[in-house]
Protein backbone atom coordinates (compact mmCIF):
# COMPACT_ATOMS: atom_id res chain seq x y z
CA UNK A 1 0.00 0.00 0.00
CA UNK A 2 2.74 2.67 0.58
CA UNK A 3 3.52 2.43 -3.18
CA UNK A 4 -0.33 3.30 -3.93
CA UNK A 5 -0.33 7.03 -4.12
CA UNK A 6 2.90 6.85 -6.13
CA UNK A 7 1.26 4.45 -8.64
CA UNK A 8 -1.71 6.63 -8.89
CA UNK A 9 0.39 10.01 -9.84
CA UNK A 10 2.58 7.43 -12.39
CA UNK A 11 -1.05 6.42 -14.21
CA UNK A 12 -1.69 10.32 -13.97
CA UNK A 13 1.24 10.85 -16.15
CA UNK A 14 1.06 8.58 -18.29
CA UNK A 15 -2.34 9.48 -18.90
CA UNK A 16 -1.00 12.89 -19.57
CA UNK A 17 0.82 12.00 -22.74
CA UNK A 18 0.19 13.66 -26.11
CA UNK A 19 -3.29 12.17 -27.22
CA UNK A 20 -6.59 13.28 -28.44
CA UNK A 21 -7.97 16.39 -27.55
CA UNK A 22 -11.37 16.98 -25.89
CA UNK A 23 -14.12 19.77 -25.64
CA UNK A 24 -16.99 20.72 -23.72
CA UNK A 25 -20.26 20.57 -26.66
CA UNK A 26 -21.28 17.48 -27.73
CA UNK A 27 -21.40 18.02 -31.74
CA UNK A 28 -22.47 15.78 -35.05
CA UNK A 29 -20.51 12.82 -35.36
CA UNK A 30 -18.41 14.04 -38.02
CA UNK A 31 -17.17 12.87 -41.91
CA UNK A 32 -15.51 9.14 -41.51
CA UNK A 33 -12.76 11.03 -43.74
CA UNK A 34 -11.45 13.67 -41.08
CA UNK A 35 -12.09 15.69 -38.15
CA UNK A 36 -14.15 18.52 -40.67
CA UNK A 37 -14.41 19.99 -44.11
CA UNK A 38 -12.65 23.36 -43.29
CA UNK A 39 -11.29 26.19 -46.18
CA UNK A 40 -8.04 28.13 -45.51
CA UNK A 41 -8.21 32.02 -46.12
CA UNK A 42 -4.97 34.79 -45.60
CA UNK A 43 -5.94 37.90 -44.70
CA UNK A 44 -4.11 41.22 -46.05
CA UNK A 45 -1.89 40.93 -42.66
CA UNK A 46 -0.68 37.65 -43.66
CA UNK A 47 -2.75 35.37 -40.64
CA UNK A 48 -4.64 32.48 -41.74
CA UNK A 49 -7.95 31.68 -40.88
CA UNK A 50 -9.35 28.06 -40.71
CA UNK A 51 -12.75 27.75 -41.03
CA UNK A 52 -14.96 24.48 -40.51
CA UNK A 53 -18.98 25.06 -39.78
CA UNK A 54 -21.19 22.58 -38.18
CA UNK A 55 -24.39 23.53 -38.09
CA UNK A 56 -25.73 20.50 -36.04
CA UNK A 57 -22.94 21.22 -33.19
CA UNK A 58 -23.49 22.74 -30.02
CA UNK A 59 -20.93 25.33 -29.82
CA UNK A 60 -18.23 26.94 -32.05
CA UNK A 61 -14.64 27.00 -30.49
CA UNK A 62 -11.94 29.78 -31.56
CA UNK A 63 -8.42 28.89 -31.09
CA UNK A 64 -5.32 30.84 -32.43
CA UNK A 65 -2.25 29.18 -33.09
CA UNK A 66 1.17 30.56 -32.56
CA UNK A 67 3.98 29.27 -34.40
CA UNK A 68 5.88 29.78 -30.30
CA UNK A 69 6.72 27.01 -29.01
CA UNK A 70 9.85 26.19 -26.86
CA UNK A 71 11.62 25.12 -29.97
CA UNK A 72 12.40 29.02 -30.64
CA UNK A 73 13.99 29.91 -27.02
CA UNK A 74 17.45 29.67 -27.22
CA UNK A 75 19.69 27.85 -24.47
CA UNK A 76 20.30 29.96 -21.26
CA UNK A 77 16.48 32.01 -22.01
CA UNK A 78 14.34 28.89 -21.46
CA UNK A 79 10.42 28.86 -20.56
CA UNK A 80 10.03 32.07 -22.38
CA UNK A 81 7.21 30.26 -24.51
CA UNK A 82 5.04 29.04 -21.49
CA UNK A 83 5.54 32.07 -19.93
CA UNK A 84 3.27 34.11 -22.58
CA UNK A 85 0.45 30.95 -22.01
CA UNK A 86 -0.44 33.21 -18.60
CA UNK A 87 1.13 37.11 -20.07
CA UNK A 88 -1.42 36.86 -22.41
CA UNK A 89 -4.12 36.62 -19.95
CA UNK A 90 -2.72 39.96 -18.08
CA UNK A 91 -4.74 42.40 -20.28
CA UNK A 92 -4.06 44.85 -23.10
CA UNK A 93 -5.06 47.94 -24.65
CA UNK A 94 -8.99 47.52 -24.26
CA UNK A 95 -9.11 44.42 -21.66
CA UNK A 96 -8.14 44.58 -18.07
CA UNK A 97 -6.28 41.89 -16.65
CA UNK A 98 -7.80 38.26 -16.52
CA UNK A 99 -10.82 40.12 -17.98
CA UNK A 100 -10.55 38.03 -21.44
CA UNK A 101 -11.61 34.72 -19.41
CA UNK A 102 -13.91 36.68 -17.24
CA UNK A 103 -16.16 37.90 -20.75
CA UNK A 104 -16.05 34.35 -22.12
CA UNK A 105 -17.56 32.92 -18.85
CA UNK A 106 -19.90 35.65 -18.63
CA UNK A 107 -21.33 34.15 -22.20
CA UNK A 108 -21.34 30.70 -21.25
CA UNK A 109 -18.38 29.86 -22.85
CA UNK A 110 -14.80 28.48 -21.57
CA UNK A 111 -11.50 30.03 -22.36
CA UNK A 112 -7.69 28.24 -21.89
CA UNK A 113 -4.48 28.46 -23.59
CA UNK A 114 -1.42 25.04 -23.65
CA UNK A 115 1.75 25.21 -24.64
CA UNK A 116 3.63 22.30 -26.33
CA UNK A 117 7.52 21.69 -27.37
CA UNK A 118 6.44 23.07 -30.98
CA UNK A 119 3.83 25.96 -30.23
CA UNK A 120 1.27 27.61 -28.51
CA UNK A 121 -2.97 27.57 -28.59
CA UNK A 122 -5.16 30.21 -26.98
CA UNK A 123 -8.85 28.76 -27.45
CA UNK A 124 -12.50 29.20 -26.19
CA UNK A 125 -15.32 27.41 -26.49
CA UNK A 126 -18.31 29.44 -26.76
CA UNK A 127 -21.97 29.97 -27.86
CA UNK A 128 -22.48 31.04 -31.30
CA UNK A 129 -23.81 34.19 -30.91
CA UNK A 130 -20.59 34.89 -28.71
CA UNK A 131 -18.09 34.37 -31.74
CA UNK A 132 -17.51 38.40 -32.15
CA UNK A 133 -16.61 38.80 -28.58
CA UNK A 134 -14.15 36.13 -28.94
CA UNK A 135 -12.88 37.99 -32.30
CA UNK A 136 -12.18 41.36 -30.53
CA UNK A 137 -10.50 39.68 -27.33
CA UNK A 138 -8.01 37.76 -29.49
CA UNK A 139 -7.09 41.12 -31.95
CA UNK A 140 -7.17 43.13 -28.92
CA UNK A 141 -4.11 41.21 -26.86
CA UNK A 142 -2.43 40.65 -30.50
CA UNK A 143 -2.35 44.03 -30.90
CA UNK A 144 -1.49 45.59 -27.68
CA UNK A 145 -0.52 42.92 -24.78
CA UNK A 146 0.11 44.16 -21.59
CA UNK A 147 3.87 43.70 -21.07
CA UNK A 148 4.47 45.36 -17.85
CA UNK A 149 7.36 45.00 -15.27
CA UNK A 150 4.23 44.26 -12.64
CA UNK A 151 2.88 42.07 -14.95
CA UNK A 152 6.08 39.73 -15.73
CA UNK A 153 7.55 39.57 -12.16
CA UNK A 154 3.69 37.83 -11.01
CA UNK A 155 3.54 35.20 -13.94
CA UNK A 156 7.01 34.26 -13.30
CA UNK A 157 6.05 33.54 -9.61
CA UNK A 158 2.74 31.81 -10.62
CA UNK A 159 5.13 29.66 -13.30
CA UNK A 160 8.24 28.84 -11.19
CA UNK A 161 5.31 27.41 -8.16
CA UNK A 162 3.68 25.55 -11.10
CA UNK A 163 7.14 23.96 -11.89
CA UNK A 164 7.66 22.95 -8.15
CA UNK A 165 4.17 21.63 -7.53
CA UNK A 166 5.01 19.66 -10.82
CA UNK A 167 8.65 18.86 -9.72
CA UNK A 168 7.36 17.38 -5.85
CA UNK A 169 3.98 15.59 -7.51
CA UNK A 170 5.70 13.84 -10.91
CA UNK A 171 8.54 12.27 -10.34
CA UNK A 172 7.24 10.33 -13.64
CA UNK A 173 7.61 13.72 -15.54
CA UNK A 174 11.21 14.47 -13.76
CA UNK A 175 12.17 10.91 -14.93
CA UNK A 176 10.98 11.95 -18.24
CA UNK A 177 12.96 14.86 -18.56
CA UNK A 178 16.01 13.54 -17.62
CA UNK A 179 15.09 11.01 -20.87
CA UNK A 180 14.62 14.11 -22.98
CA UNK A 181 18.05 15.46 -21.77
CA UNK A 182 19.95 12.34 -22.71
CA UNK A 183 18.14 11.97 -26.08
CA UNK A 184 18.49 15.26 -27.38
CA UNK A 185 22.26 17.06 -27.00
CA UNK A 186 21.10 19.98 -29.34
CA UNK A 187 17.31 20.65 -30.15
CA UNK A 188 15.21 22.79 -27.59
CA UNK A 189 13.37 19.08 -26.95
CA UNK A 190 16.38 18.46 -24.19
CA UNK A 191 14.72 20.97 -22.30
CA UNK A 192 11.26 21.18 -20.39
CA UNK A 193 8.06 22.65 -21.98
CA UNK A 194 7.82 25.21 -18.13
CA UNK A 195 11.59 25.54 -18.77
CA UNK A 196 14.93 25.54 -16.50
CA UNK A 197 14.20 27.41 -13.52
CA UNK A 198 17.01 29.33 -13.10
CA UNK A 199 16.29 30.52 -16.68
CA UNK A 200 12.93 31.63 -15.21
CA UNK A 201 14.20 33.54 -12.81
CA UNK A 202 16.59 35.91 -14.98
CA UNK A 203 13.97 36.57 -17.76
CA UNK A 204 13.63 40.14 -18.61
CA UNK A 205 11.12 42.21 -19.86
CA UNK A 206 12.78 43.03 -22.85
CA UNK A 207 13.42 39.42 -23.28
CA UNK A 208 9.19 39.38 -23.36
CA UNK A 209 9.28 42.01 -25.81
CA UNK A 210 11.43 40.91 -28.30
CA UNK A 211 9.71 36.93 -28.29
CA UNK A 212 6.35 38.75 -28.53
CA UNK A 213 7.97 40.75 -31.44
CA UNK A 214 9.24 38.21 -32.91
CA UNK A 215 6.83 35.22 -33.03
CA UNK A 216 3.50 36.90 -32.08
CA UNK A 217 2.52 38.39 -35.09
CA UNK A 218 0.22 38.09 -37.55
CA UNK A 219 1.88 36.02 -39.90
CA UNK A 220 3.08 33.68 -37.88
CA UNK A 221 -0.38 32.70 -36.69
CA UNK A 222 -3.37 30.63 -37.17
CA UNK A 223 -6.84 31.03 -36.14
CA UNK A 224 -9.67 27.71 -35.96
CA UNK A 225 -13.02 28.64 -36.11
CA UNK A 226 -15.00 25.07 -35.90
CA UNK A 227 -18.62 24.35 -35.05
CA UNK A 228 -22.07 26.41 -35.53
CA UNK A 229 -21.28 29.53 -37.22
CA UNK A 230 -21.70 30.87 -40.97
CA UNK A 231 -18.45 31.26 -42.40
CA UNK A 232 -19.35 34.56 -44.37
CA UNK A 233 -19.70 36.38 -41.05
CA UNK A 234 -16.45 34.66 -39.40
CA UNK A 235 -14.54 36.03 -42.08
CA UNK A 236 -16.16 39.58 -41.28
CA UNK A 237 -15.63 39.70 -37.53
CA UNK A 238 -11.75 38.31 -38.83
CA UNK A 239 -11.37 41.33 -41.30
CA UNK A 240 -12.66 44.14 -38.51
CA UNK A 241 -10.99 42.49 -35.48
CA UNK A 242 -7.89 40.97 -36.81
CA UNK A 243 -7.05 42.16 -39.94
CA UNK A 244 -6.02 45.39 -38.57
CA UNK A 245 -3.59 43.97 -36.42
CA UNK A 246 0.23 45.13 -37.94
CA UNK A 247 1.99 42.78 -39.76
CA UNK A 248 5.46 42.21 -37.90
CA UNK A 249 8.68 40.43 -39.07
CA UNK A 250 8.62 36.93 -37.77
CA UNK A 251 12.05 35.57 -36.21
CA UNK A 252 13.47 33.53 -38.90
CA UNK A 253 16.27 31.86 -36.36
CA UNK A 254 16.60 28.48 -37.82
CA UNK A 255 15.95 25.75 -34.90
CA UNK A 256 19.42 24.15 -34.07
CA UNK A 257 19.77 20.23 -36.11
CA UNK A 258 19.93 17.48 -33.80
CA UNK A 259 22.95 15.41 -34.51
CA UNK A 260 22.35 11.48 -35.45
CA UNK A 261 23.03 9.53 -32.54
CA UNK A 262 24.85 6.75 -33.06
CA UNK A 263 25.09 4.80 -30.00
CA UNK A 264 22.89 4.25 -26.68
CA UNK A 265 23.07 7.09 -24.37
CA UNK A 266 22.78 6.40 -20.58
CA UNK A 267 22.02 8.13 -17.27
CA UNK A 268 21.15 7.81 -13.39
CA UNK A 269 19.45 9.97 -11.98
CA UNK A 270 18.98 10.37 -8.01
CA UNK A 271 15.30 11.80 -7.09
CA UNK A 272 12.59 11.69 -4.56
CA UNK A 273 10.78 8.54 -5.85
CA UNK A 274 9.52 5.68 -3.87
CA UNK A 275 10.69 2.62 -6.22
CA UNK A 276 13.15 2.53 -9.21
CA UNK A 277 12.29 3.93 -11.90
CA UNK A 278 13.50 2.81 -15.45
CA UNK A 279 12.80 5.11 -18.62
CA UNK A 280 13.66 3.94 -21.49
CA UNK A 281 13.25 6.09 -25.65
CA UNK A 282 14.02 5.07 -29.10
CA UNK A 283 14.00 8.22 -31.65
CA UNK A 284 11.63 8.19 -34.44
CA UNK A 285 10.71 10.87 -37.39
CA UNK A 286 8.63 13.84 -36.98
CA UNK A 287 4.89 13.66 -36.57
CA UNK A 288 4.27 14.08 -40.23
CA UNK A 289 6.48 10.72 -40.98
CA UNK A 290 4.18 8.39 -42.87
CA UNK A 291 4.97 5.72 -40.51
CA UNK A 292 3.30 7.51 -37.50
CA UNK A 293 0.22 5.56 -37.36
CA UNK A 294 2.16 2.53 -37.03
CA UNK A 295 4.26 3.77 -34.24
CA UNK A 296 0.74 4.62 -32.87
CA UNK A 297 -0.33 1.12 -32.57
CA UNK A 298 3.08 -0.05 -31.75
CA UNK A 299 3.14 2.12 -28.79
CA UNK A 300 -0.67 0.81 -27.78
CA UNK A 301 0.42 -3.28 -28.30
CA UNK A 302 3.81 -2.74 -26.63
CA UNK A 303 2.68 -0.52 -23.51
CA UNK A 304 -1.20 0.20 -22.96
CA UNK A 305 -3.15 -1.64 -20.78
CA UNK A 306 -3.23 -4.76 -19.15
CA UNK A 307 -3.50 -6.63 -22.01
CA UNK A 308 0.29 -4.80 -23.43
CA UNK A 309 3.24 -6.80 -24.29
CA UNK A 310 4.93 -5.21 -21.63
CA UNK A 311 2.25 -5.73 -18.76
CA UNK A 312 1.78 -9.58 -19.30
CA UNK A 313 5.78 -10.04 -19.73
CA UNK A 314 6.67 -7.91 -16.24
CA UNK A 315 3.88 -7.01 -14.40
CA UNK A 316 0.94 -9.64 -14.34
CA UNK A 317 2.80 -12.43 -16.03
CA UNK A 318 5.55 -15.18 -14.88
CA UNK A 319 7.68 -12.86 -13.65
CA UNK A 320 6.20 -10.14 -11.99
CA UNK A 321 8.74 -7.93 -12.11
CA UNK A 322 7.91 -4.57 -12.06
CA UNK A 323 4.74 -3.19 -10.48
CA UNK A 324 3.91 -0.85 -13.47
CA UNK A 325 4.38 -0.45 -16.77
CA UNK A 326 3.56 2.53 -19.24
CA UNK A 327 4.59 4.37 -22.46
CA UNK A 328 3.54 5.74 -25.55
CA UNK A 329 4.71 7.65 -28.60
CA UNK A 330 5.10 11.41 -27.66
CA UNK A 331 4.08 13.02 -31.23
CA UNK A 332 6.35 16.73 -32.14
CA UNK A 333 7.01 18.09 -35.07
CA UNK A 334 10.65 17.36 -35.69
CA UNK A 335 10.95 14.41 -34.14
CA UNK A 336 9.15 11.66 -31.90
CA UNK A 337 10.58 9.39 -28.86
CA UNK A 338 8.71 5.95 -28.56
CA UNK A 339 9.01 6.07 -24.43
CA UNK A 340 8.43 3.33 -21.79
CA UNK A 341 8.45 3.71 -18.21
CA UNK A 342 8.55 0.72 -16.13
CA UNK A 343 8.33 0.90 -11.90
CA UNK A 344 10.23 -1.65 -10.15
CA UNK A 345 9.04 -3.82 -7.28
CA UNK A 346 11.14 -3.58 -4.05
CA UNK A 347 13.82 -6.33 -4.43
CA UNK A 348 13.74 -7.01 -8.12
CA UNK A 349 17.42 -7.44 -10.41
CA UNK A 350 17.50 -4.21 -11.92
CA UNK A 351 19.62 -5.17 -15.02
CA UNK A 352 17.23 -8.29 -15.76
CA UNK A 353 14.64 -5.86 -15.79
CA UNK A 354 16.16 -3.76 -18.28
CA UNK A 355 17.04 -6.89 -20.63
CA UNK A 356 13.46 -7.67 -20.52
CA UNK A 357 11.96 -4.82 -21.33
CA UNK A 358 14.39 -3.67 -24.01
CA UNK A 359 13.62 -7.93 -25.49
CA UNK A 360 10.03 -7.16 -25.27
CA UNK A 361 9.82 -4.15 -27.01
CA UNK A 362 12.20 -4.77 -29.77
CA UNK A 363 10.95 -8.02 -30.65
CA UNK A 364 8.68 -6.55 -32.84
CA UNK A 365 11.27 -5.40 -35.35
CA UNK A 366 12.30 -9.30 -35.49
CA UNK A 367 8.62 -10.57 -35.75
CA UNK A 368 5.09 -9.61 -37.16
CA UNK A 369 2.28 -8.84 -34.23
CA UNK A 370 -0.46 -10.84 -34.56
CA UNK A 371 -3.82 -10.35 -36.33
CA UNK A 372 -5.19 -9.75 -32.61
CA UNK A 373 -3.22 -7.98 -31.08
CA UNK A 374 -3.04 -5.23 -34.69
CA UNK A 375 -7.07 -5.28 -34.30
CA UNK A 376 -7.95 -4.51 -31.03
CA UNK A 377 -4.92 -1.70 -31.15
CA UNK A 378 -6.89 -0.73 -34.23
CA UNK A 379 -9.82 -0.18 -32.36
CA UNK A 380 -8.57 1.75 -29.47
CA UNK A 381 -6.99 4.39 -31.33
CA UNK A 382 -9.88 4.44 -33.96
CA UNK A 383 -12.13 4.98 -31.44
CA UNK A 384 -10.52 7.36 -29.42
CA UNK A 385 -9.62 9.60 -32.43
CA UNK A 386 -13.34 9.97 -33.83
CA UNK A 387 -15.03 10.15 -29.99
CA UNK A 388 -12.38 13.55 -29.68
CA UNK A 389 -13.74 14.36 -33.00
CA UNK A 390 -17.44 14.80 -31.25
CA UNK A 391 -16.89 18.03 -29.88
CA UNK A 392 -15.73 21.13 -31.34
CA UNK A 393 -12.55 21.81 -29.25
CA UNK A 394 -11.18 18.42 -30.38
CA UNK A 395 -12.20 19.47 -33.82
CA UNK A 396 -10.24 22.49 -33.61
CA UNK A 397 -7.02 20.43 -31.98
CA UNK A 398 -7.43 17.89 -34.83
CA UNK A 399 -7.31 20.64 -37.67
CA UNK A 400 -4.87 23.25 -35.92
CA UNK A 401 -2.25 20.13 -35.14
CA UNK A 402 -2.63 18.90 -38.86
CA UNK A 403 -1.92 22.72 -40.45
CA UNK A 404 1.14 23.81 -38.32
CA UNK A 405 3.11 20.28 -37.23
CA UNK A 406 1.80 18.27 -40.55
CA UNK A 407 1.66 21.62 -42.53
CA UNK A 408 -1.90 20.60 -44.18
CA UNK A 409 -5.09 20.20 -42.21
CA UNK A 410 -6.23 17.39 -44.02
CA UNK A 411 -3.49 15.41 -42.69
CA UNK A 412 -5.37 14.15 -39.92
CA UNK A 413 -8.33 12.95 -41.82
CA UNK A 414 -5.11 11.21 -44.00
CA UNK A 415 -3.10 9.79 -40.62
CA UNK A 416 -6.53 7.79 -39.94
CA UNK A 417 -6.98 6.26 -43.16
CA UNK A 418 -3.40 5.19 -43.05
CA UNK A 419 -4.04 3.83 -39.76
CA UNK A 420 -7.21 1.71 -40.94
CA UNK A 421 -4.87 0.40 -43.82
CA UNK A 422 -1.76 -1.07 -41.62
CA UNK A 423 -0.91 -4.55 -41.82
CA UNK A 424 1.38 -6.37 -39.34
CA UNK A 425 4.30 -6.11 -42.35
CA UNK A 426 3.88 -2.17 -42.09
CA UNK A 427 4.13 -2.29 -38.26
CA UNK A 428 7.21 -4.45 -38.35
CA UNK A 429 8.82 -2.49 -40.65
CA UNK A 430 8.58 0.58 -38.96
CA UNK A 431 9.71 -1.08 -35.58
CA UNK A 432 12.55 -1.84 -37.75
CA UNK A 433 13.44 1.34 -38.50
CA UNK A 434 13.11 2.90 -35.36
CA UNK A 435 13.94 0.13 -32.43
CA UNK A 436 17.29 0.31 -32.73
CA UNK A 437 20.33 -0.01 -30.25
CA UNK A 438 21.50 2.85 -31.30
CA UNK A 439 18.77 5.07 -30.88
CA UNK A 440 18.28 3.87 -27.74
CA UNK A 441 18.59 6.25 -24.65
CA UNK A 442 18.00 4.56 -21.23
CA UNK A 443 17.45 6.45 -17.31
CA UNK A 444 17.60 5.10 -14.20
CA UNK A 445 15.42 7.14 -11.56
CA UNK A 446 16.46 6.27 -8.17
CA UNK A 447 15.12 6.74 -4.86
CA UNK A 448 17.36 9.60 -3.35
CA UNK A 449 19.59 6.86 -0.95
CA UNK A 450 19.25 3.57 -2.83
CA UNK A 451 22.31 1.93 -3.84
CA UNK A 452 22.96 1.11 -7.50
CA UNK A 453 21.94 -2.72 -8.88
CA UNK A 454 22.89 -4.17 -11.56
CA UNK A 455 21.92 -2.22 -14.78
CA UNK A 456 20.82 0.89 -12.43
CA UNK A 457 24.56 2.37 -13.08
Amino acid sequence: MRHLGFLLLFACAAAAAPGPASGADTGARPAASGPAEARLVTLKNGMRLLLAPDSTAAAVDLAVWVDAGPVHERAGATGVAHLFEHMMFRGSAHVAAQEHSRLIQAEGGTANATTTPDLACYYQTLPRAALELAFRLEGDRLASLELSPENLEAERSVVRDEKRWRAENSPVGRALQQLYAVAYTRHPYRWPVIGLDEDLARVTLEDCRQFFRGHYAPDNALVTVVGDFDAGEALGYAKRWLEPVPRRRVDATPVPAEPPQTAERRATARMEVPVRLLVLGWKAPGHADPDGPALQLLARIAFNGPSSRLNRALVSGGKQSCLLVQGGLDGRKDAQLLYAVAALRPGADSARVERDLVGEVEKLAGEPVSDEELDRARRQEEIGTLFSWQTARGRAEALGTAQLVDGDWRAAGERLERLRRLTPADLQRAAGRVLQAAGRSVVWALPANAVAQGGAR
